[in-house]
């Protein structure tokens, strides 16, 4: 049988046997998924992992098509993902705080036995289930500023708005001149006479989730140029700010949006942390991001190459199935060393993350997880252009049996071009390996 989600039964000892969960094509599920040891995962990453694939197939994959074909997820989704404990996780990554331990979480785990691969494993089959992840990139991107660096006055008026599904966040950076040049953001944030307010005026683009947040994490000019002039402010919506939907290439639920403000008023009290604090902070939210869309990209990958094996199982072309034909074989080998290397990389950077400081994190591994993000997408532009051609006419077509990698060879983009362009990335990632080099010869010239 090509899928089995039963034990594989043989003639070896108990103790030997794997456990296939899942698909058991090659490469669509994660090695561990087969049994296979891992030093990684424990008995509550298998929970997580079974209830949030029985939640989705339940709740998600039977209504995805609908979704996708009338441009919006039904809104009721969301509150049924907070009951889930679904968003609790999502807002936090890997640690997820104790005073929020009142909030349902996925699979009834603890906060305390939370970490990064529990992360890990809710993106990976929350990105299986479909679409549905894209309502989520808001919360993603927009809650951790509010937790490490807000004060516990605004967190404790909207943390609870945010996770119990009420209200929805989201995070507006890039602007129409200024992506991946953070530090040239020209949208501007002036106190009132009094103190009291900030006014708002300027422009942001392809702001994910814009059109339907209620909160907008928003990078400001509060002060001169460059990156000290920069601030963090939470701007409700509210007189004077307005949306726009932008059609992107990746489809419409991800609700990309072009943002307007004008004079809008702001509670000083909205500010995050202290001014002249935004760069920093939005390069500390830059690095769960970057992994974030490394996670996406796995998944992403794991599906289209179980279609494309399903598919070469079966059709015949010159007298011969396409998996009896060599140069077929070449590309699914190809292709799944490439994903088992991103996968790996992948467990090792959060491992690391599980063991060293978030100070210690971010200065360690910003650069490493920026070369992580574009070797993602390296790896996306190949399986996803391999599978389509395996597929042939299938792969061209949004309905069938090719529909799901022919969503995912539109969607390569997506996990190239946001969270850094790939240039700059690799740039970023030498720079960052250049820096720990000196910072290390200056330890030894010490001793």
């Amino acid at each position: 049988m090509a899928h089995s989600t039963t034990r594989i039964v043989n003639d070896k000892p108990a103790s030997q046997l794997l456990e296939a969960y899942g698909s058991s094509l090659p490469w669509a599920e994660p090695s561990w998924y087969t049994g296979r040891p891992s030093p990684y995962y424990r008995e509550s990453h298998r929970k997580l992992r079974d209830y949030v694939r029985a939640w989705c197939d339940e709740h998600i994959a039977p209504f995805s098509e609908d979704w996708v074909n009338s441009g919006a997820v039904d809104p009721a989704i969301y509150a049924k993902c907070a009951s889930a404990g679904l968003l609790v996780p999502i807002a936090f990554g890997k640690t997820i705080p104790p005073q929020y331990s009142h909030y349902p979480i996925a699979a009834g785990i603890a906060p305390q036995d939370w970490d990064g691969f529990h992360d890990f494993i809710l993106w990976d089959e929350l990105i299986r289930a479909g679409p549905i992840a894209s309502i989520f990139i808001g919360l993603v991107v927009g809650a951790p500023p509010l937790h490490k660096f807000a004060s516990a006055g605004l967190q404790q008026k909207i943390f609870p708005e945010i996770l119990s599904g009420e209200k929805r966040i989201c995070l507006a950076v890039t602007e129409p001149d200024a992506g991946s040049d953070v530090r040239n953001i020209r949208t501007t944030a002036e106190k009132s006479a009094d103190g009291s307010h900030y006014i708002v005026n300027g422009n942001k683009k392809w702001i994910t989730n814009g059109m339907f947040s209620d909160y907008f994490m928003t990078l400001v000019r509060t002060g001169g140029p460059g990156a000290a002039g920069l601030s963090m402010l939470l701007i409700p919506r509210s007189a004077g700010l307005r949306t726009r939907k932008l059609d992107v290439v990746a489809g419409p639920l991800s609700a990309t949006t072009y943002v307007t403000f004008e004079d809008v008023k702001v509670p000083a009290e909205y500010l995050i942390g202290a001014e002249g604090q935004g760069f920093k902070q939005t390069m500390v939210n830059f690095n769960h991001e970057r992994l974030w869309i490394a996670f996406q990209a796995i998944r992403g990958c794991r599906v289209a190459l179980e279609d494309a094996f399903s598919w070469a199982l079966k059709r015949e072309a010159f007298d011969k199935t396409l998996i009896e034909q060599p140069v077929v074989r070449n590309k699914f080998g190809n292709c799944g060393r490439m994903v088992e290397s991103l996968q790996a990389w992948t467990e090792q950077i959060i491992y690391e993350l599980e063991n060293l400081s978030d100070a210690d994190g971010a200065r360690l591994l910003g650069g490493t997880t920026a070369l992580l993000k574009v070797e993602a997408g390296f790896v996306c532009k190949y399986v996803a252009e391999e599978c389509l051609k395996i597929m042939g006419g299938l792969g061209l077509t949004k309905t069938g049996q090719g529909a799901r990698i022919e969503a995912f060879y539109r969607a390569v983009p997506s996990y190239t071009v946001p969270g850094g362009s790939e240039d700059v990335l690799i740039d970023l990632g030498v720079r960052e390996a250049l820096k720990l080099h000196k910072q290390a010869e200056k330890l030894k010239a010490k001793i």
